[in-house]
């Protein structure tokens, strides 16, 4: 079962494989993998920032299948915006490490027996 060390590093590597492969896909718009896994790792806590893992019942709505799917359309359009101006370059770049690592939460939680609730409990 995933702990928050394992999110942090599953975030930090969410964080810095996005990283990699936009600055394959977008080379106008480079991110810099270690900020990018700093922030990643993280974000890769927040679904038990929002939702406290005090017990082991906690899984409500931000650890639902509902947000996993939210949350992956949600990175893939983000992924493809090309913005114009550049406090939103940075912007996309923060939400889209942000989804990843999110997702890396969601995706180890669904693994495990508990695995997710479709909308929360």
């Amino acid at each position: 079962m995933a702990n928050g060390a394992i999110h942090q590093l599953a975030g930090a590597a969410a964080g810095i494989g996005i990283c990699l492969k936009n600055n394959d896909d977008h080379p106008e718009d480079q991110f810099d993998p270690v900020l990018a896994g700093l922030f990643g790792g993280a974000m890769g806590k927040l679904p038990d920032w929002l939702e406290p893992a005090t017990n082991p019942n906690h899984r409500q709505f931000f650890h639902s299948i509902v947000v996993l799917v939210g949350c992956t359309y949600g990175v893939k359009k983000l992924y493809e915006w090309k913005p114009d101006k550049q406090e939103m370059v940075w912007l996309r770049r923060l939400l889209v490490v942000a989804g990843a690592a999110y997702l890396s939460h969601l995706l180890l939680d669904g693994v495990t027996p508990k695995s997710l609730p479709l909308i929360g409990k």
